[in-house]
């Protein structure tokens, strides 16, 4: 028996060319598209209010609140609550931009901003400073990022940056290798907003005591523990920690800001970070 071989036709071959050839135009078209809607994010993404991002996030918040994050005493929360209320003066914050900060049971030594103005500090973080203006400086870091928008811009960047990559891919491309290309992308873009944010804390910082003492007191700390990243600075989504300190004092030079003295923690919750040492 004969088997049967399916010759292609010139035409055939002709409409096989024609199909690659607008799906090949088609997916750069795409990869264009995003690739624009990366580089112009910073425009129409902030067109988004802040209230669609609270109602966004918000039981996302819920359900961490419930279920992750443990309670930190009342008297610590209520005392960082009114110093992000009073150092957040010291911006020119959009109206309709909601500061809701919490202070988390525990470590790491870390805060971060979250989207709809969610601000999260851990209680090992306060414990380590040895001043209100260092939780200061902090805090004020965090507003920067809610007051510029950053947890917005990072995460829209990030899914249009992934969803371009995965066009692309098809899911031919080794997943770790795409992964290290877009997080250079993204890192690069992280390391400005922090520089960004540093500028506006330390200024906020400033109006606040009329001097900059304590602003570098969480990362000198840093510095002095070890704890620094091991890493290449262009693989870190923050600046290299002694850049970041030099930067912070060539920025108070620059403006003949004096380094005063820090004011303690008031005795209440200098005893309640004692207890958390």
């Amino acid at each position: 028996m004969t088997s049967y071989v399916h010759k292609v036709s010139e035409r055939e071959e002709e409409k096989i060319r024609n199909f690659l050839l607008v799906l090949a135009a088609g997916t750069a078209v795409f990869v264009v598209i995003i690739i624009l809607a990366i580089l112009t994010a910073d425009r129409w993404l902030t067109l988004i209010s802040h209230e669609s991002e609270r109602r966004f996030i918000e039981p996302y918040i819920a359900w961490s609140d419930e279920n992750l994050l443990g309670t930190t005493d009342p008297l610590l929360q209520a005392y960082v609550e009114t110093l992000t209320h009073e150092i957040s003066a010291e911006f020119n914050l959009d109206e309709s931009l909601q500061l809701n900060v919490r202070v988390i049971e525990g470590g790491p030594i870390n805060a971060f901003a979250m989207l709809g103005g969610n601000l999260f500090i851990f209680e090992d973080l306060i414990a380590s400073l040895d001043s209100e203006n260092s939780l200061a400086m902090i805090l004020a870091h965090e507003i920067a990022h809610a007051h510029n928008r950053d947890p917005l811009l990072g995460a829209g960047r990030g899914i249009l940056l992934q969803l371009s990559v995965s066009t692309i891919s098809g899911g031919g491309i080794d997943p770790d290798t795409v992964n290290v290309g877009s997080d250079l992308m993204l890192n690069t873009y992280s390391r400005a907003q922090e520089s960004a944010a540093d500028r506006l804390a330390l200024t906020a910082l400033h109006n606040r005591y009329q001097h900059v003492g304590g602003a570098t007191g969480l990362f000198q700390l840093l510095n002095v523990a070890g704890d620094t990243p091991d890493t290449v600075e262009i693989l870190s989504t923050h600046p290299n920690i002694e850049h970041r300190i030099q930067d912070i004092e060539k920025m108070a030079r620059d403006n003949e800001w004096r380094s005063g003295e820090t004011r303690p923690f008031p005795p209440e919750i200098a005893a309640i970070l004692q207890r958390r040492r």
